[in-house]
């Protein structure tokens, strides 16, 4: 859903926040919350292939192409709680409501097969092309100041973005420099000749292979990523008592 910045006007877009359970402990995150001055939307993104039914019990039902399956919970439910708690976290915090909240379900992967939601499904659904046309065609403003200050408030993941357009999102756990976003550019083939180099838009040179040291979201342990992989890191918003 990398478009949906672009086309989001002046509605906040925040990916990956981290928000307290004060019901079951530990954190929640919710993939991407868009808010305006109208509306916030609580967005669940699946890369599911194969195709999936519903059950009477709301959940999905998975069925892979390699022949597999899978039971997964009541996504929409399980979406429409943490909005509900965020929600009530920014009450708690400002005396006042969210605006009208929706749930929102992408399903990104085109090898998936699958219908519209029944009607009864409090949610929508749409593929990748499908929701970025949405969220162009929504009546976007930006979102109260109290709602921005709750929301810019909840940890979100470090993101490294990789030459080639890949992503890896986690917590960096050690970084040689200040942490402050910042792009880097790479001798590239001339470094054959010099000795490779990675230049910081933050001012650093970089001339070895250190790098951050990560802790991936969905792998064991941690690793290093080398600046000469890297073309640009983005650091999680700082945490406020809130979050």
């Amino acid at each position: 859903m990398k478009l949906t910045r672009a086309v989001a006007g002046p509605a906040l877009v925040l990916e990956g926040i981290r928000i307290p359970d004060p019901e079951e402990g530990g954190r929640r995150e919710i993939d991407m919350v868009i808010a305006t001055g109208k509306e916030i939307l609580f967005v669940e993104q699946k890369h599911w292939s194969g195709s999936f039914t519903i059950t009477s019990e709301g959940r999905f039902f998975q069925q892979r192409k390699n022949g597999g399956t899978l039971m997964h919970k009541d996504i929409v439910a399980w979406t429409a709680r943490k909005g509900d708690i965020l929600c009530n976290l920014h009450q708690n915090r400002t005396g006042k409501s969210a605006p009208p909240s929706r749930t929102v379900l992408v399903f990104s992967n085109k090898n998936l097969e699958w219908e519209p939601l029944p009607a009864e499904v409090p949610a929508e659904a749409y593929d990748e092309l499908g929701f970025i046309d949405m969220v162009e065609r929504m009546e976007k403003s930006p979102p109260s100041d109290e709602l921005r200050q709750t929301l810019m408030g909840f940890g979100t993941w470090d993101t490294i973005h990789l030459n080639g357009g890949k992503t890896v999102h986690g917590d960096i756990l050690a970084y040689p420099f200040p942490k402050v976003d910042c792009v880097m550019k790479n001798t590239g083939f001339i470094g054959i000749i010099t000795g490779p180099k990675t230049y910081l838009s933050t001012g650093q040179v970089v001339a070895d292979q250190i790098g951050p040291l990560i802790s991936v979201v969905g792998e064991d342990g941690s690793r290093t990523i080398p600046f000469a992989h890297i073309s640009k890191i983005e650091f999680s918003n700082p945490r406020m008592e809130w979050g």
